[in-house]
């Protein structure tokens, strides 16, 4: 699947403003949320992060008591993760082709993976991922909404595209795929508040 124009214009701008970029996630550290996935996973199993960006996520993840993979396109990104996880395993790929075997990864971290992909990918996206998923928990954070690659201006990285979803949509997902013990909610962004609510979802894939 070729990767979208606006998503590499997107991956470009993180790229571009990848420091300004990374001092911002430091509000947005979705830390319970990283224990309700660790609890679901068996401790020490590898859990791929996709769409990991500077890793803030993904140091979470690892002193939650998993071994979490990132892997992001944004080469920026990747390298603000180098220096806050000097030894830990980094690859750069689209989210749509991973050099992975089917079935390697005990979890799926996904938060804001989706944001910059377009609407009509999201499913198939979610299908190649899962592939790579033996059994384990699956998290999924994203804007609510019904913009499809609206061109946006980011107070952080500037012009990008952005994509979002509501709560149903997350649960068809989730529902296509054969989840279960999914649970799905509607919080505030914790830099701009309930001007601009997500939406979050945990389940349970295999097994």
């Amino acid at each position: 699947m070729a990767v979208d124009d606006r998503t590499l214009a997107s991956v470009a701008a993180y790229d571009e403003h990848a420091v300004a970029y990374h001092a911002s996630l430091r509000l947005r550290r979705p830390v319970a949320d990283v224990r309700r996935f660790a609890d679901m996973a068996k401790r020490h199993d590898l859990v791929l992060d996709g769409g990991c960006g500077p890793a803030t996520d993904l140091r979470l993840l690892r002193d939650a008591g998993v071994h979490p993979v990132g892997v992001d396109l944004a080469l920026g990104a990747l390298q603000q993760a180098r220096m806050l996880l000097p030894r830990h395993p980094l690859v750069q790929a689209p989210l749509q082709d991973l050099p992975f075997r089917e079935r390697s990864f005990g979890g799926l971290w996904l938060s804001g993976a989706f944001t910059n992909l377009p609407r009509a990918d999201w499913q198939s996206t979610f299908a190649s991922l899962l592939r790579l998923v033996a059994t384990g928990p699956v998290y999924l954070s994203c804007y609510r909404g019904n913009r499809d690659m609206a061109a946006v201006n980011d107070d952080v990285v500037g012009p990008i595209h952005i994509s979002e979803a509501v709560e149903t949509e997350v649960e068809a997902l989730f529902a296509s795929h054969g989840l279960t013990d999914v649970s799905v909610e509607v919080r505030p962004d914790p830099i701009l508040d309930r001007r601009r609510p997500w939406v979050v979802a945990l389940g349970r894939y295999g097994g």
